[in-house]
């Protein structure tokens, strides 16, 4: 829209008729005021959103706790590594065992073709283990280093994770038939041998959270020193995912929706796809503790 100029009234200017109309008569618009208005004087951003009917933008918004609120960690929810395949995990819950559902009413919520529902979660966690989990000769977390004094290292690749990842049942209210979200896969794809696990494109509603983390200090000559070797604590922290579906790709009424939590997993590659797959060869001793968090779905119109 072209800019309208008029010097401002200054202390002492004569006030007159003919000034004041003078300046409004830049504002007049020829014709009518709809042939007026086009996409060039006119665009999105000229539209005060706040003015339109409601629900114009967003249609809905939902919330819920995740886990069980404790500011001190005296209590938490605990969850072993899986020691072996195909894992059913572990659904987020409160400490009585309640599953968190994160539900649309009894109706439910139609996401038709215009919408699009963006899904947002957090969740307080704590990676735990003793020892050295990716040490165990099963294990596919490590890399051989080799050492001063001819011998080798087994260190960490810190790349060893737990996944968050949403379920939804878009049956009915009874909430009784979940399954992974679109574009999410439940780490149950067995890809090679008795490997388990998802590949990446199958990963789009993934939450990782990092199982352990090792470094290698005082490294002489690309040489490691036992002394060297140091397996940081991680403790405690917020971990956060997001994960949106378009009604266009097929509308839907969305009824409820839950999280599981599955691990440990690792990065691996076979025949050029990559994957997260189960190491339950470096599960022994190894856990995550989780309190609480929040998730939120906003039902949005796309245009």
């Amino acid at each position: 829209m072209s800019r309208i100029t008029r010097a401002p009234v200054n202390e002492g200017d004569a006030i007159a008729a003919a000034d004041l109309n003078d300046r409004f008569a830049d504002y007049t618009q020829s014709g009518s005021v709809v042939a007026g208005i086009n996409g060039f004087n006119l665009r999105d951003a000229a539209v005060d959103l706040p003015q339109m009917q409601k629900d114009f933008l967003c249609q809905a918004v939902y919330e819920a706790t995740l886990g069980e609120f404790d500011l001190d960690h005296s209590s938490v929810n605990t969850v072993n590594a899986a020691t072996g395949v195909p894992s059913a995990g572990h659904l987020v819950q409160d400490f009585s065992g309640t599953t968190s559902v994160l539900s649309f009413g009894g109706s439910g919520k139609a996401i038709t073709a215009a919408d699009v529902l963006r899904l947002y979660w957090d969740l307080s966690v704590n990676p735990k283990y003793t020892g050295t989990p990716w040490t165990a000769a099963a294990s596919f977390s490590d890399y051989v280093m080799d050492k001063t004094g001819g011998s080798t290292a087994q260190l960490a690749t810190s790349a060893t994770v737990w996944v968050i990842y949403p379920e939804w049942d878009i049956t009915s209210n009874s909430l009784g038939n979940f399954v992974p979200v679109p574009g999410q896969g439940d780490f149950d794809t067995n890809y090679t041998g008795s490997r388990r696990g998802e590949a990446l494109s199958t990963c789009q509603a993934t939450c990782v959270i990092p199982a352990w983390v090792q470094i290698a200090q005082n490294t002489t000559g690309g040489l490691v020193t036992a002394a060297g070797l140091l397996a940081n604590v991680i403790g405690w922290r917020g971990v956060s995912g997001a994960w949106h579906y378009v009604g266009s790709d097929g509308a839907v009424t969305v009824f409820g929706i839950r999280w599981r939590i599955k691990g440990v997993l690792h990065p691996e590659q076979t025949s050029s796809v990559n994957y997260l797959g189960f190491d339950t060869g470096a599960s022994t001793n190894v856990s995550l503790e989780y309190t609480s968090g929040k998730a939120q779905a906003l039902v949005m119109r796309v245009k």
